[in-house]
């Protein structure tokens, strides 16, 4: 009788990916932030299907997801975002035992305008890219830019795609297994 793989339960990479703003510089519930969608599921493969979508010798990709952010504040501010996640290397998030995942910002609007994206370590601090996406690294946040300067706005929206992958070896498995990452994203206001 043929062996069939088990079935990877890939669910729930990011259950909880929102969070109050951290920092009320403009006073308190200034801004308010919205997802389209908190919790991302690339629901049910087994490592067969997995094993067609390999993208290096040690990984397999789950593919892209997206989702969107939006900003609401009553006073214009600086707004600066920044996720908050278990790091698996400097550049990814961890996803369970043996996959990550990374987030890209891309198709920011501020007040309505289409507008670049810098890369900060620190809120505040002159952006270190910048470009019309930016990855948010661990501990690295993105902020709205025009002419390359940080700007203050009322309303800010952004794409946020999110791309995970198993390493080969995490997909070794006898029995159905759940990678999971969390994390949320973090708002400071300047």
């Amino acid at each position: 009788m043929p062996r069939s793989d088990p079935v990877l339960a890939l669910a729930t990479l990011a259950a909880a990916l929102l969070a109050a703003p951290a920092v009320h510089a403009a006073g308190p519930d200034n801004c308010q932030m919205q997802i389209s969608n908190p919790s991302v599921d690339y629901g049910d493969t087994t490592r067969a299907e997995l094993l067609k979508k390999q993208v290096s010798p040690l990984t397999m990709s789950l593919g892209r997801q997206s989702v969107t952010l939006t900003v609401t504040c009553r006073v214009p501010t600086l707004m600066t975002l920044f996720y908050r996640g278990s790091a698996a290397d400097a550049n990814t998030y961890r996803l369970g035992n043996g996959g990550s995942f990374t987030l890209n910002v891309l198709n920011a609007r501020l007040d309505g305008r289409a507008v670049g994206l810098g890369s900060v370590l620190v809120p505040e601090q002159p952006p270190e890219t910048k470009a019309d996406s930016v990855t948010l690294r661990p501990n690295t946040g993105a902020v709205p830019i025009i002419n390359d300067v940080p700007v203050r706005g009322s309303s800010l929206q952004l794409q946020v795609d999110i791309d995970a992958v198993i390493l080969t070896t995490g997909s070794r498995i006898n029995d159905r297994t759940v990678f999971r990452g969390a994390g949320s994203f973090e708002l400071v206001e300047d």
